[in-house]
């Protein structure tokens, strides 16, 4: 399936501006307050904002099994950006040395506990992380779309596509509302939410 599709190309399109309006609210700061969590916090940031730009550029050049084999990192580097907030210095500390592990079974309720989001976090970890896994590591899931018919050919659906872009825009979304909640940018707090409102009409 190449991206002949409109609505592909569109929800790319939409998905790139998205990303560039958010990320803006935070470049305009010109800097953020330094500290053994706001450092690390400020990197994951960047780093999603960076992975969302990767499942674009991939899915553009029809690199589907590589855009969605970035959809996991990106989502533990949203998970670890609220860690390094709520964590134990203990998780602090495994974070800076690279011992620190995701329980995907149990970090969701203890985001979602510490933040009052409902089970936001804990049903979208238990629902997807089998499938998280899977693309990332070439299981059964990925290695299955590498076949059209009987051909080697990829073959991801439309629906499939348009989810990882929204998965990959809703991170964003997500890390920039927690490191201006947490900053205390509550103008550009309130816009990321309103420009998040705004990018979802559509669905």
């Amino acid at each position: 399936m190449g991206l002949t599709n409109s609505r592909v190309e569109s929800e790319i399109k939409k998905a790139n501006e998205f990303g560039d309006r958010i990320e803006g609210l935070v470049i305009a700061k010109g800097g953020f307050p330094a500290g053994e969590r706001n450092t690390p916090l400020m990197a994951y940031w960047s780093v999603v904002f960076d992975f969302h730009r990767g499942v674009l550029c991939l899915l553009t050049h029809k690199f589907y099994g590589s855009a969605f084999a970035l959809v996991r990192p990106m989502v533990e580097a949203v998970v670890r950006a609220h860690v390094v907030i709520l964590g134990s210095e203990e998780d602090l500390r495994k974070l800076r040395e690279d011992e620190y592990r995701t329980n995907f079974s149990t970090v969701g309720k203890e985001i979602d506990d510490a933040f009052g989001t409902g089970d936001l976090f804990k049903n979208f970890l238990n629902g997807a992380r089998n499938a998280l896994h899977s693309y990332t590591h070439a299981g059964v899931l990925q290695l299955g779309r590498r076949f059209s018919g009987t051909d080697l050919a990829p073959n991801y659906r439309e629906e499939e596509i348009v989810e990882v872009l929204q998965t990959s825009s809703c991170a964003v979304f997500i890390v920039t509302n927690l490191v201006t909640k947490h900053l205390g940018y509550e103008a550009e707090w309130k816009q990321c939410s309103h420009l998040f409102e705004e990018w979802g009409r559509h669905f």
